[in-house]
């Protein structure tokens, strides 16, 4: 499979900031299947792993949290999802996926919270105002169109630094590759945060390459609803076994991890932070402008950290158990 994520790859979507130029300018320009449909908050579906959760609206997180248990937090009021200790599956079966999900391995993660949507434009509007931390230069050019402002979407044309800025300033952090892959996939290693089936023909489940896609379609007869990054929590039935939300599609999110294609066949697999040193930092998720193999939980891609210039890309973060 060819490798086209940010514009430090070969693609047939982004060579150069050019390039990504022309990218938003032609999603702004590209009609939309469907009427405008913008929840007004975040629905908490039960999770599948967890179907009688208890929701937290608590100063500290709970003593005693079950998996799938949410906890909503200050100082963003992020709602983040309990995924608890233990061992799951990182990577792809031979015959599946890309040579860097390979070797598949068992990797034990002590307990974390996850957010349970990407970090919106609400979110991050309120940590540049309590923090005087420098809005991107795509913050200016283009959040002023509407396909992008709204306060429920996910916020993009952040950079590394900017979403790891972002996290310290919320008493968070990015989170780990494994932490990303286990919140998406539960410890059954499913291929999808919904299961191992890409049945997206019948049941509207993520925001991917449909018919709205202004560059290159996967699919005409398919309609998500969207052909922009989708307000968070758009797809309930999407959500991963913990209940985490917009997983596979909507934005591709940045990780705490420096990529290494070869890592899986080195790294540590008890609590792994990822290389040590590297040029391009792990993205998970895939995004609005991808297709079925860019969204399984164990895609791997990356990026430039100081990438900003792009309207596909955006975080979110976790906070370990104690």
């Amino acid at each position: 499979m060819s490798r086209w994520m940010f514009p430090r790859l070969v693609s047939s979507r982004l060579l150069c900031p050019a390039a990504c130029a022309a990218l938003v300018w032609l999603a702004a320009c590209a009609p939309s299947c469907v009427a405008d449909e913008r929840p007004t908050e975040l629905v908490f579906p039960a999770p599948e792993i967890n179907p009688t959760a208890v929701v937290w609206r608590t100063a500290d997180p709970p003593a005693h949290p079950r998996a799938g248990d949410v906890w909503v937090c200050s100082p963003d009021g992020e709602a983040m999802v309990y995924v608890p200790s233990g061992e799951f599956r990182m990577g792809s079966p031979p015959g599946e996926g890309d040579e860097d999900e390979h070797p598949q391995r068992s990797v034990h993660l002590n307990g974390f919270w996850m957010d349970k949507a990407e970090v919106t434009n609400a979110e991050y509007a309120r940590f540049l105002t309590a923090t005087g931390h420098p809005a991107p230069s795509f913050f200016y050019q283009h959040w002023n169109h509407s396909r992008y402002t709204h306060p429920h979407q996910p916020v993009v044309g952040v950079s590394w630094d900017d979403a790891a800025a972002y996290a310290e300033w919320a008493g968070k952090r990015l989170p780990t590759e494994s932490e990303w892959e286990k919140a998406a996939r539960g410890p059954d290693g499913r291929r999808y945060p919904w299961g191992s089936e890409w049945d997206i023909q019948t049941t509207r489940r993520c925001n991917f390459s449909d018919c709205n896609d202004p560059v290159a379609r996967s699919s005409s007869t398919i309609d998500d609803g969207y052909g922009y990054p989708a307000p968070v929590g758009s797809y309930p039935r999407g959500a991963s076994p913990y209940g985490c939300l917009d997983m596979a599609g909507n934005v591709w999110e940045w990780c705490a991890d420096w990529y290494d294609a070869a890592y899986y066949t080195y790294g540590e697999t008890y609590n792994p932070k990822g290389p040590p040193t590297g040029i391009y930092r792990v993205v998970r998720g895939g995004c609005w402008l991808y297709d079925a193999p860019y969204l399984r939980g164990a895609a791997r891609d990356s990026a430039y950290p100081s990438c900003r210039d792009f309207n596909y890309g955006g975080f979110r973060c976790v906070k370990s158990e104690r």
